[in-house]
């Protein structure tokens, strides 16, 4: 079963010369879903053949953030225990990280209610223009955030994953995108964008171990 989530998107660094690729499940015709599936030890948490937004890069990140509500947090959690029977959860260790101190951007940052982090075994994210990120070994952190007064598209309280990846790889060929005429209030503010948007399909997998799942889903289920 899949789990509707409301963003994923993959920043890299500007000095690189990737974009950004963002999927917005606001924005019209992206659908962003997660999928877990069991790979002998191993669970895998991915999305496919998601539609992103080319967008200009401001960023000096390279890392996959991903965003959903309360509601599919419990629901992506139930499919990780459904994928890990009989298998003893590994508790995420409590972060003490404080993103509030390396923000540079010009949005303010949400509230973080709490965090965790464990480690996951691989991380990929890629598009069909050309861009790959990855990283072995990777270090994945999950917030339970609520907005910023100033936001607009996030209103309520939402679960964050945000996994830090290694220097992007490949060229993106802006020839393999696609232009897209979208609704006016999906022009983003202060950027000068304007119709047509470009856009490209792509991928997110996230490989955990077991008991590392099984901990995850017995977090996220116990969201409230």
């Amino acid at each position: 079963m899949s789990t509707p989530i409301t963003k994923i998107q993959f920043l890299s660094d500007r000095d690189s010369q990737h974009p950004i690729f963002y999927c917005h499940s606001a924005d019209e015709g992206h659908d962003p879903m997660l999928n877990v599936t069991r790979a002998g030890t191993e669970v895998v948490i991915s999305s496919v053949d998601c539609l992103f937004k080319v967008k200009k890069n401001p960023q000096k990140k390279n890392r996959v953030d991903i965003y959903m509500p309360k509601s599919s947090a419990n629901n992506l959690g139930r499919e990780l225990v459904l994928a890990t029977p009989s298998i003893q959860p590994r508790t995420w260790y409590v972060s003490n990280a404080n993103p509030h101190q390396n923000a540079g951007g010009r949005m303010a940052l949400p509230d973080i209610i709490w965090s965790k982090y464990a480690k996951a075994i691989r991380v990929d994210a890629y598009v069909a223009s050309g861009t790959n990120l990855s990283k072995q070994s990777a270090y994945v952190n999950i917030d339970l955030e609520t907005p910023h007064e100033t936001f607009i598209k996030m209103n309520s309280e939402e679960i964050h994953i945000g996994i830090a990846l290694e220097w992007p790889t490949g060229t993106h060929d802006a020839d393999k995108t696609q232009p897209f005429n979208v609704p006016e209030n999906e022009l983003q503010r202060g950027t000068q964008e304007q119709n047509p948007i470009y856009k490209v399909t792509g991928g997110f997998a996230m490989r955990l171990d077991c008991q590392v799942a099984a901990g995850l889903g017995q977090l996220l289920i116990g969201v409230v």
